[in-house]
């Protein structure tokens, strides 16, 4: 049987967190019902990061900030600069 390895980081208020490699037995494949909510929740720790990053982009006439724009698989990068766009990245 074969093996896929991940590393699984979590990022804390005070440190990096990183998990021993995982093994994975199976994976779920595109077309499970599964597959969109897993995504999703994969995510999640992307999203926060770039939050905690601080780099949004501020729309003047509806007063909103933000940072990145997700629809299904794609991820848009918004950055005032070049140098918070690098940081983004």
């Amino acid at each position: 049987m074969s093996y896929w390895k991940t590393l699984m980081c979590l990022y804390t208020e005070n440190k990096l967190i990183e998990a021993e490699d995982i093994k994975i037995k199976c994976r779920i494949f595109q077309g499970d019902s599964l597959s969109p909510l897993i995504f999703c929740i994969c995510l999640i720790s992307l999203t926060e990061h770039l939050n905690i990053l601080n780099t949004r982009y501020g729309e003047h006439t509806t007063k909103t900030n933000i940072s990145h724009l997700l629809y299904m698989d794609d991820l848009k990068l918004i950055a005032k600069s070049e140098e918070e766009f690098q940081k983004q990245i």
